[in-house]
């Protein structure tokens, strides 16, 4: 089983009108990711973003789970939290961790992408052969510039929805879950 890795990433987002931006670190995705990248095996969890003080809450928000002792589930989860500056320093560092360049696989909810996507079994299949790397994004979703730099774009979690706007704690859940399942290796 290849090794699986999730960052969230906060630049280069889109807002509500369309305008590239840095989105805001939300406390409680990094601990509920953690815990949700922990349940499915998950080798680490990236929180990515440029703004130096958005860093410094990730890191602190963190660093509170890791010194409470009174919760030693939530302090393993949030060992996998790594904060980082961009998403290039992410892939360079699996690469020299693997051996090889992960695979880059990136979400939307948007069905209407022209970038390549596999089915999730192509997916399941994808991620057990090979170190993988899965974009999530926040604010109003990836840019095109990020999401044409994917190797592929998983299916959306609610494609035919009338309303698609899963807040990405239940999304990476979910994709998760459709990926790991209740694998044999028993990580989830």
């Amino acid at each position: 089983m290849a090794n699986l890795y999730i960052a969230l990433l906060h630049f280069p987002m889109r807002d509500r009108k369309g305008r590239v931006v840095a989105t805001a670190i939300t406390s409680i995705d990094i601990p509920d990711i953690a815990r949700t990248a922990r349940t499915y095996g998950v080798k680490r969890y990236f929180v990515v973003t440029p703004l130096p003080s958005q860093r410094m809450i990730a890191e602190r928000l963190r660093d509170f789970w890791l010194e409470e002792e009174d919760w030693p589930t939530r302090r393993e989860a949030l060992a996998l939290v790594v904060v980082r500056e961009d998403l290039e320093g992410c892939y360079e560092e699996i690469a020299r961790e693997e051996g090889e360049e992960p695979l880059l696989l990136g979400t939307t909810a948007r069905a209407d992408v022209p970038y390549p996507r596999l089915s999730w079994e192509e997916a399941r299949k994808a991620i057990r052969e090979r170190p993988t790397l899965i974009l999530f994004g926040t604010g109003h979703g990836m840019t095109e510039e990020l999401l044409s730099a994917c190797d592929a774009l998983l299916p959306p979690v609610r494609a035919k929805a009338e309303y698609n706007h899963l807040s990405v704690r239940a999304a990476v859940a979910i994709i998760l879950d459709r990926l790991k399942g209740e694998d044999d290796d028993g990580n989830g």
